[in-house]
């Protein structure tokens, strides 16, 4: 994203409901140009500021336009923030902050100590160990300006301040030893904090998965999943954390073959997500992920006949939120659902998400997609008999890969037999097949390959 096109994928992050209230609380304004360079905004698809600039040459206000862009997404933010101000309880939570720091500086002590204690109840209840210590910060600049010389109660909300700090300083411990476990070792000091917990957790989980220990990794993120289902309102305030926690578990038991353990817990974790009232992006991105190893489950389980039902419902769910999710997303999904129906034998509905990758690919797409979706192509219209059309595609996919590197020669192998039997049948079919396992085995296909397309698992099956 270019500094200039900030504001133009602001404006297109917006839902109706937030345009509509941006655009009632911006009513009565004494200006009205701000609101108009919105609207010319909302309605490009490309943001182009040469359209932006000719369509307003006549308005003073176009030779800043840089300022009053600004304007417009500070009034858009201000807007969110008004509109979002019950996101979370960290957002109720830094409003009340906020008002206090005004009340402070108006004098207004009594009420601030009111309000900071309804925001310390608060902090403590959600573990928002962060903002308590700022909320303790207040709390001692008030009674210091109240009671300046009380130093016994000042000492004590300053010691409160330091075990909170010290809770803080475990979380950011925490974050860094999970993004590499085998260089961190943490104390079996048991964390306070339910947040902390869980990145613990996963460390000791992570480390268990490095060493083998399969059954006690299982073990120990089952256990940590029934204290946050023994935890309804953090679970409810923090969903996405244990959305991930609960996808952890759901890639391995994927990885481990437990399918109907999979499916079971899928259909709970949908359940509950069902409840989340605020769909953030985060929370998107591990639904995504959850759609993602449950096409796994469908893609290795080739008898399921609930594959459709699932893609109509990412579908859906890709088109309710496409603003919050990322280009390259639909793109992968498309790439997976043509997978899935080429691994079931249904090679039309294949065919149908293949045109759908190819005839609507742009410059920005990942290269790798696209190159294994022509490779889905060519098998798919191989096993459709399609011997004409092949033959022109294979010299495409020629060209295509020249353009990004020489041809391996397991893929010479493929191409070479793709065109040369298309139209063989039965059992000089089966023999060719064969012949070609023999080939496969002396020009071997990488797994990094294999991960996109198994040419292996196609080849076993034809023999």
């Amino acid at each position: 994203m270019k500094k200039n096109e900030e504001l133009f994928y602001l404006i297109k992050s917006l839902t109706k409901s937030e345009k509509r209230y941006f655009k009632l609380s911006a009513q009565g304004n004494e200006s009205a140009e701000y609101l108009n360079l919105f609207d010319a905004i909302e309605a490009q698809n490309i943001y182009d500021e040469t359209k932006i600039k000719e369509l307003f040459k006549d308005k003073a206000f176009i030779t800043q336009l840089t300022t009053i862009k600004n304007y417009l997404k500070q009034r858009i933010l201000q807007s969110l923030r008004n509109y979002h101000s019950r996101i979370s309880k960290n957002a109720e939570l830094i409003d009340i902050i906020r008002n206090v720091e005004i009340l402070f500086h108006k004098g207004q002590y009594p009420i601030c100590e009111s309000e900071l204690k309804r925001a310390e109840k608060k902090a403590k209840s959600y573990q928002q160990d962060v903002l308590l210590f700022h909320i303790q910060d207040w709390k001692r600049k008030v009674h210091q300006a109240l009671y300046p010389q009380d130093f016994e109660t000042l000492k004590t909300i300053t010691e409160k301040q330091k075990n909170t700090l010290k809770f803080t300083t475990e979380y950011i411990d925490l974050i860094l030893a999970n993004i590499d476990p085998s260089q961190f070792s943490l104390s079996h000091k048991k964390s306070v904090s339910l947040q902390n917990r869980t990145l613990k957790t996963l460390h000791k989980y992570r480390k268990l998965l490095i060493s083998q220990d399969h059954d006690k990794a299982k073990r120990t993120i089952e256990d940590l999943i029934k204290e946050w289902d023994q935890n309804p309102e953090l679970l409810k305030e923090y969903f996405t954390m244990y959305f991930s926690v609960t996808n952890n578990l759901l890639g391995f038991l994927v990885f481990k073959k437990q399918y109907k353990e999979a499916f079971v817990r899928i259909l709970l974790l949908k359940q509950k997500a069902l409840a989340v009232d605020t769909v953030s992006a985060a929370f998107i991105k591990e639904k995504l992920r959850l759609y993602n190893i449950e096409l796994e489950i469908h893609r290795s389980l080739k008898k399921l006949h609930t594959t459709h039902e699932v893609i109509d419902e990412i579908q859906y769910f890709i088109e309710n939120h496409k603003t919050l999710v990322p280009g390259n997303y639909r793109l992968s999904f498309c790439f997976q659902f043509a997978n899935i129906y080429f691994t079931k034998n249904d090679y039309k509905k294949a065919l149908h998400w293949i045109n759908d990758v190819l005839n609507n690919q742009t410059k920005k797409d990942r290269k790798d997609l696209i190159t294994y979706t022509h490779w889905l192509n060519l098998l798919v219209h191989y096993e459709l008999g399609n011997g004409f059309t092949l033959r022109y595609l294979i010299d495409t996919m020629k060209k295509h890969i020249k353009k990004h590197k020489n041809i391996d020669s397991y893929e010479k192998t493929l191409l070479k037999f793709l065109s040369k039997t298309v139209e063989y049948a039965g059992n000089e079919k089966r023999k060719a097949f064969e012949i070609l396992q023999k080939e496969i085995e002396i020009h071997q296909i990488p797994e990094s390959v294999l991960g996109y397309v198994d040419f292996n698992e196609w080849i076993g099956r034809k023999q």
